[in-house]
């Protein structure tokens, strides 16, 4: 044990440890790494696109999407039925009783009869403008259920990369706070051992207490991240697998194309967005044609063919009085049917008035949505500029503050910094990595809304970046 006096008068004392203790460690150290290789082998852990395809079936938020696109495009087909022929069919049948009780020369006793009947009914519309109109409105607003839904879908890639990356974020902060934890304690323990031998300040003992509470809140707000982290997987997929980091040459660049009024075009060419708008303002303006069209005449093709069957008197003679047979009568009928609502208490009027609102509400909705995406997918693009710049400027911070941390450490050795600059020096490192992981993981997110803003986003963008979780 070497003893050396520092110019801030305080007596560092150097232990080195014995053979044995060396020994102990190295055999500690192997028993560590023959653990994790033996785990790892039976351990499966999940990449990017293996939580996805779990969510495919088992996100309820995609489910809820998928049955309100199955209902809306609906629409159409609902739209359509009033162009296409209508065929009904009805049927009947009756018991009748009759008693005469006056006449007794027909007869004098209940008769009893059965009478039944079938029609059948077609009805082709001829002449209906405002049905056409509903048939146009209908089919604008399936294409834009269509659009609706392949927005969700794209969206539902978002939340499963932020619900991803969330809990890769809170593992590795995990991982930091344990190592920044353990840093510190022997950091402390050492400064512990110092001031029980009388060679270090009580004050500096009580920093390093302060600095290994610190680090132990922060290890415990850590794992309550990852938790949580855990939780909002298992809302969306049931499960949450282990998952696997992602490498790190992940290739950190400027968005393709490089131009953020390139990206604005592309919006404005296959945003899903705009294109439910623009449909939806469709659907409005030909709703508009269709209640002007309610004023004019429908006129209806219609054939009818009806059968009825009774029994009763079919005869008559003095001798034996009546006699009782069936009966059959067959109608068939076609007829050019024409309807035209003349007064409707102002219904109609009110009702085209009501719907030439809406017309010019949705084209404005159009407007503002057009807008709204050019502003986002700019905004978008400018995100994703600051997060590449912010990875780059907190790899740099990383370096410097492990350059940093090496400089205390031989000052510290050396008497010429405290244990208050060594601590903070080890937590400036361990933060630049928490801050790293943090950038690292914003810029993938930030490119997939930058995909998503202009309406390129797809499923094959999942799977690229998991190629980098695997290799």
């Amino acid at each position: 044990m070497v003893k050396k006096v520092t110019k801030n008068y305080h007596v560092v004392t150097k232990h080195n440890l014995t053979q044995e203790e060396l020994l102990l460690e190295k055999f500690a150290s192997f028993l560590i790494t023959l653990s994790l290789l033996f785990l790892s082998s039976f351990v499966h852990t999940a990449t990017l696109a293996d939580v996805y395809e779990l969510a495919l079936t088992n996100d309820p938020q995609l489910k809820i999407d998928e049955a309100t696109f199955n209902a809306n495009k609906e629409i159409k087909n609902k739209a359509m039925a009033g162009l296409l022929p209508k065929f009904s069919l009805r049927a009947g049948t009756t018991w009748n009783e009759n008693k005469n009780t006056e006449n007794t020369s027909l007869f004098t006793d209940t008769q009893g009869s059965n009478s039944n009947y079938y029609s059948a009914n077609l009805i082709q519309p001829i002449f209906r403008v405002d049905t056409w109109f509903q048939f146009s409105q209908g089919k604008a607003l399936g294409e834009a259920a269509e659009a609706k839904f392949a927005l969700s879908q794209q969206e539902t890639i978002i939340r499963i990369s932020n619900i991803y990356f969330n809990l890769l974020k809170a593992k590795k902060n995990l991982e930091v706070a344990r190592l920044e934890e353990q840093s510190i304690k022997k950091q402390r323990d050492r400064t512990k051992r110092l001031y029980e031998e009388g060679v270090s300040s009580k004050s500096e003992f009580q920093e390093a207490q302060a600095f290994y509470d610190l680090a132990r809140v922060s290890k415990i707000a850590s794992e309550g991240q990852l938790e949580f982290a855990r939780e909002a997987m298992i809302s969306i997929i049931g499960d949450a697998p282990d998952i696997k980091d992602l490498n790190d040459d992940f290739p950190v660049s400027k968005p393709d194309p490089v131009e953020q009024d390139q990206w604005a075009d592309l919006a404005l060419a296959n945003s899903f967005t705009l294109k439910a708008s623009k449909l939806n303002a469709t659907a409005a303006k030909k709703n508009s044609q269709a209640k002007l069209a309610s004023h004019f005449p429908d006129i209806d093709l219609v054939a009818s063919i009806t059968q009825n069957n009774s029994r009763g008197i079919v005869g008559f003679d003095l001798q034996n009085g009546a006699t009782f047979g069936p009966n059959g009568i067959e109608q068939t009928r076609y007829s050019l049917e024409f309807n035209w609502p003349i007064v409707t208490g102002g219904l109609l009027h009110a009702e085209r008035r009501e719907a030439k609102a809406l017309a010019e509400q949705a084209d404005q909705q159009e407007l503002l949505t057009e807008r709204f995406v050019i502003r986002d997918v700019k905004t978008k693009f400018t995100s994703v500029l600051t997060n590449l710049a912010n990875v780059n400027a907190r790899k740099a911070s990383l370096k410097s503050s492990n350059f940093a941390l090496k400089a205390t450490m031989v000052g510290y050795e050396e008497n010429t910094r405290n244990i208050v600059d060594l601590l903070n020096a080890e937590k400036n490192y361990f933060s630049a990595q928490r801050d790293l992981i943090a950038a690292k993981y914003d810029y993938i997110i930030s490119t997939l809304e930058l995909k998503l803003a202009s309406g390129i986003l797809s499923p094959a963008d999942i799977y690229e970046i998991s190629g980098y979780l695997d290799n």
